[in-house]
Order: C-alpha cells, then sequence, then structure tokens
C-alpha cells in the first residue's frame, strides 16, 4: 500500500537532481481556459524533444475537476529535460499559469511519486515502504 508524505522541498534543481534515475517522466498540465504567456509556450516548445504524448484529462495527480478539462503533457524524464524544468524556475510553486504550466508530477515506473498543486503551494511523495529509504537520505521527508 502506497502512503502519502508531505515534500519539504520547494527547490525544482534539488527535486530534478535528486529524482534522476530514480524517476522516468514527469507531467504538467495547461487549463486551456487561461491565457498562456510566451514563457509558458517556449517551456512546451523547449520539451519537445522530450514529449511523450499529450491528452484530454479531467484527473491527473493530486486533482479532480468538476467539469472542464486540461491539457496534460507527458515527458521522458533525463539530464537535459530536467535542466530545461529547473533552469526555467526554480521555486516550484512558481509553476502557475500564465507563465509556466501547472502541478508537475515526477513518475516512478508509471505511478506518480512526486506530485505538485502548485496553486495550492502543496507537493507530496506517494511511496511504497522502500522509497522512503530514499526521501530520507536526500532529505525531502
Amino acid at each position: 500500500m502506497n502512503k502519502l508524505l508531505d515534500a519539504k522541498v520547494t527547490s525544482l534543481k534539488k527535486i530534478s537532481l535528486a529524482l534522476l534515475n530514480y524517476t522516468d517522466t514527469f507531467s504538467f498540465v495547461i487549463r486551456e481556459e487561461q491565457h498562456i504567456s510566451k514563457e509558458a509556450i517556449d517551456i512546451i516548445e523547449h520539451l519537445k524533444s522530450y514529449l511523450i504524448e499529450t491528452k484530454k484529462v479531467s484527473e491527473w495527480p493530486g486533482t479532480n475537476l468538476l467539469w472542464g478539462k486540461v491539457t496534460l503533457y507527458s515527458y521522458y524524464f533525463n539530464n537535459e529535460s530536467a535542466y530545461i524544468l529547473y533552469t526555467t524556475e526554480d521555486n516550484l510553486y512558481k509553476w502557475l499559469l500564465p507563465d509556466r504550466p501547472e502541478d508537475l508530477t515526477f513518475y516512478k515506473n508509471d505511478k506518480p511519486f512526486f506530485v505538485s498543486i502548485t496553486h495550492e503551494k502543496d507537493a507530496f511523495f506517494e511511496v511504497e515502504e522502500n522509497d522512503e529509504i530514499f526521501l530520507k537520505i536526500k532529505k525531502f521527508i
């Protein structure tokens, strides 16, 4: 059974570097009804080489909409895509529309591992027992 543990880290660089080779993909969302800035469009453009898929969803890790849909962008997570993320904006909670996509999530074996709900300034790890040791070593919990 998975446990939810509050994340005690807001530095995207620290998160990204620690999760390299531990997680394999990441995602974020763009709310279609909101205007997005050129900066947000540029982020998507810079990441296009790592894109796995985009899809319209009403539910993603940490969020379940009552109405409407968002576009969920899923990417491969590697050194290059990590660098794009943390050099764009290191503070996790500044990943908000209109300037940046929202709700970064990192996946381990296709399961959410690190989940953020950025407009609520909330982030947590969804872990199995052996993951807790890794997070304690990294001082994330």
